[in-house]
């Protein structure tokens, strides 16, 4: 009875994951803030004049300043990961918002690259300390049971940001106009938006409530862990986590460099930068639902691998028919399955993480491992493209390139089969 009494469940933890989300989906729109506009697209009246022309840059430095969060993340991920174990969530949450917010508006300064590169990169700073929060948010609010459903949730906020950056600033550069201004505009909207946020996190993401979740980890609570590089070695010698990092390194890479590449991989097949914003806005959307969907399942059913592998053999028919298919409509069809089954694998594996190394290295073995996804997607975006130059023809065709990242997906699938799961961490049944 005692022990009972010294675990507490209080529904303010859904007011925490719903702050917490409001700071994860705007971190997204931040960094696929010029995706879906960077190129010129349209005929006559539809015509709508893209940034990188805008700007009078090259469609590549516009690419760049997307290709720079998965760079920054690459070299802040594991500093950001020991902050979260040693000051809590809400500590690095705060600074990554108001990071985020505070270099957003270095960017109103649409006609100097430079400036806007530089606000980028302050942003992209920001991204690791809030991505790679969330199991140790998680981990401090949530039961073990519920664990899975929250993470899928926290990362939904991802998938929702990305949305709406892919969605919504195209119609947002019409309103305002194609346009230095009109980039401006859209500039403004997103960072009044983020001091917005930043306020509603300072006042509702409490970092721990007054007695912890039950959970298996006897030590839920210790957010002033000891973190140094022994611990990083110990979380290399864990076998499961060596496995989900290569698991990672293909699916959140192959993933990110689609979603940064997605108009040049869809205009030889006569599909426009808006509509392609718009298949990689319904791609993410199906992703929402399976976040929420199959991490439900995983904890109904105890089991995290199946639904993993299950990600793994979905991405190869599916990958490959976006490559193969020229109908938009069909495109349409094929991209919500690979959204709803690519993009719920991500909040699996950051669980089975956090159920590996144990809420104690959890932030570190999150930072790992979402450092190792970002630096898939800038390997795999130069790879693809570097395909792409030797095969792609006149048309510039990514068709062998995605033949690449389908082949990447068969091999996760064969490593992901080799993942030891336990059921020990789920509370036994009375």
């Amino acid at each position: 009875m005692e022990q009972e009494e010294s675990f507490g469940l209080y529904r303010y933890r859904w007011i925490v994951l719903g702050a917490f989300m409001l700071v994860g989906a705007l971190v997204q729109v931040m960094w696929l803030n010029y995706a879906a506009i960077t190129s010129t697209s349209g005929t006559g009246a539809d015509r709508m004049v893209g940034v990188a022309q805008l700007m009078q840059v090259s469609e590549f430095k516009i690419t760049l300043l997307a290709t720079m969060f998965p760079l920054v993340f690459i070299l802040v991920s594991i500093p950001a990961g020991i902050i979260i174990d040693r000051k809590g969530f809400r500590f690095a949450v705060m600074l990554g918002v108001v990071l985020t917010a505070g270099f957003s508006f270095l960017r109103l300064f649409t006609a100097n690259y430079t400036l806007v590169l530089i606000g980028m990169i302050g942003i992209a700073i920001g991204q690791p300390f809030v991505n790679n929060s969330i199991t140790k948010m998680v981990a401090a609010w949530f039961p073990t049971e519920e664990s899975a459903l929250a993470t899928g949730l926290a990362t939904l906020s991802l998938f929702i940001g990305m949305i709406i950056a892919l969605a919504l600033t195209p119609a947002l550069l019409k309103m305002f106009g194609d346009t230095l201004g009109g980039v401006r505009g859209i500039v403004l909207v997103y960072g009044i938006a983020a001091v917005v946020v930043v306020v509603a996190f300072a006042l509702l993401g409490r970092a721990s409530p007054p007695k912890p979740p039950k959970r298996t980890e006897e030590e839920l609570q210790e957010e002033g862990a000891s973190v140094n590089l022994g611990s990083i070695r110990k979380i290399f010698g864990l076998y499961d986590f060596r496995l989900l990092c290569i698991i990672i390194f293909i699916g959140q890479g192959a993933f990110i460099a689609i979603l940064q590449l997605i108009d040049q991989i869809l205009k030889p097949k006569g599909i426009s930068s808006e509509t392609a914003g718009f298949i990689g806005a319904v791609m993410v959307i199906a992703g929402v639902v399976g976040s929420v969907v199959i991490p439900s399942l995983s904890d109904k059913y105890k089991k995290r691998k199946p639904f993993l592998l299950l990600a793994a053999l979905v991405a190869l028919p599916t990958l490959f028919l976006i490559a193969q298919l020229n109908s938009t409509m069909q495109i349409y069809m094929v991209s919500v399955v690979t959204g709803f089954f690519i993009l719920s694998a991500f909040p699996l594996m950051l669980t089975l993480s956090e159920e590996t190394t144990g809420h104690r290295l959890t932030g570190t073995g999150t930072a790992i491992l979402l450092l190792l996804g970002n630096a898939g997607g800038v390997a795999l975006t130069l790879v693809m493209e570097s395909i792409m130059n030797a095969t792609g023809g006149e048309n510039n065709s990514y068709y062998w390139a995605m033949m690449f990242v389908v082949f990447l997906f068969a091999v996760a699938f064969v490593v992901a089969l080799f993942i030891r799961e336990k059921n020990t961490r789920f509370p036994v049944e009375p």
